[in-house]
């Protein structure tokens, strides 16, 4: 089994140079970050499970991860962690959430980061790395991340 670290979620910012929202991943310790760029129509869940002080409330509806949660929990599945595994070609990053059943099972679910976050933050699971993802990321000082703080502009319809 590949090597991993937990990370802290910083919030989602908006990386000028590829003009996408991105999740910021801050590493354990050592004071640098990176980002996954996500979909405009994965921003507002992501800001709601990341900043939800900064962010209205979806009229007291239940946003995506909520529900995803809620259907875990009455299916009685506890999300036991993510792991961002992969790091393609392509620059795609895949991701699995591990969940366990009452009875003890446990099963891997593929999933895209940005869906697999917020789900991981509701939950209150870790957020993992596997080392080989990091080794390929370009990780920045927290002092100079290239990233800025989101505004509803920047995504259309938000």
């Amino acid at each position: 089994m590949a090597s991993e670290s937990e990370y802290t979620v910083l919030g989602v910012k908006f990386d000028d140079k590829s003009g996408w929202p991105v999740i910021v991943l801050k590493a354990p310790g050592n004071g640098t970050a990176f980002g996954i760029c996500i979909s405009t129509l994965n921003v507002y869940p992501a800001v709601v499970a990341t900043e939800p002080e900064k962010w209205p409330d979806c009229a007291g509806r239940p946003v995506t991860q909520d529900f995803t949660l809620a259907l875990a929990r009455a299916g009685g599945l506890r999300i036991e962690r993510l792991v961002i595994d992969r790091l393609t070609e392509e620059g795609i990053f895949t991701a699995a959430v591990e969940v366990r059943s009452p009875e003890g099972r446990t099963a891997r679910l593929d999933a895209r980061p940005s869906d697999a976050i917020p789900v991981a933050l509701g939950a209150g699971a870790p957020i993992l790395v596997a080392d080989d993802v990091v080794a390929k990321v370009k990780s920045y000082p927290l002092e100079e991340l290239p990233y800025r703080d989101i505004k509803p502009e920047d995504v259309p319809g938000l």
